[in-house]
């Protein structure tokens, strides 16, 4: 995706994945009174869901790139905690009555929680 703005007085250019180039937006934007939507190229899909959230926010390009980046961060939260669940199921047996955890399973259910968090951590600096 590449999208320019105008942010205060200069214009600026945004380019590289949808989720990236919002972010990028969200950090430059940051404290700016003035950001403007001067034009934009993506594909297909990309093109669809921007308008779609334009629109929703009032033509608001500051609203809409947060909102984009809450959705990102929203399905990478639900992939992480649906992959800890399936990595924990498939890390449980049983010995005699007591319920045990492979412990290599268990490291990389750690480090993905720790990426969990880091997640929770963005989401609850955008609200």
């Amino acid at each position: 995706m590449e999208l320019w703005a105008r942010i205060g007085k200069t214009n600026k250019k945004f380019q590289g994945s949808f989720k990236k180039v919002m972010e990028d937006l969200l950090k430059e934007a940051k404290g700016k009174k003035t950001v403007q939507l001067l034009s934009f190229h993506a594909g297909q899909k990309e093109r669809r869901r921007f308008k779609r959230e334009l629109r929703a926010n009032d033509k608001d390009l500051v609203k809409t790139a947060t909102a984009i980046v809450r959705w990102y961060y929203t399905i990478e939260l639900r992939r992480l905690r649906r992959r800890i669940k399936e990595l924990k199921k498939k890390a449980r047996y049983t010995s005699k009555g007591e319920i045990f955890y492979c412990p290599k399973i268990m490291e990389e259910v750690k480090a993905l929680q720790e990426k969990e968090q880091d997640l929770l951590k963005k989401l609850e600096a955008l609200n």
